[in-house]
């Protein structure tokens, strides 16, 4: 996610922005991350171990289920 709150305030993610912020989705711990890429670096914030999975500000892809398949393909 681009934007986690922190002192009650939303911030972006980016080099100046705190390690740790807080969800404002779910109020669940948030990790600042950088990613490098061939342009550059990506700045995002991620959930810390143990947060809430069904929080609507983690990132989904469509398409991409994590339901369990068996042999039979169902």
């Amino acid at each position: 996610m681009k934007r986690a709150k922190f002192d009650g305030k939303l911030i972006e993610a980016g080099p100046g922005a705190p390690k740790r912020a807080v969800c404002p989705h779910c109020g669940a711990e948030v990790l600042l991350r950088r990613r490098k890429t061939m342009d550059g670096q990506v700045w995002y914030w991620r959930h810390a171990n143990g947060a809430p999975r069904a929080c609507p500000g983690r990132a989904r892809v469509p398409g991409i289920s994590t339901k369990e398949v068996n042999d039979d393909g169902v």
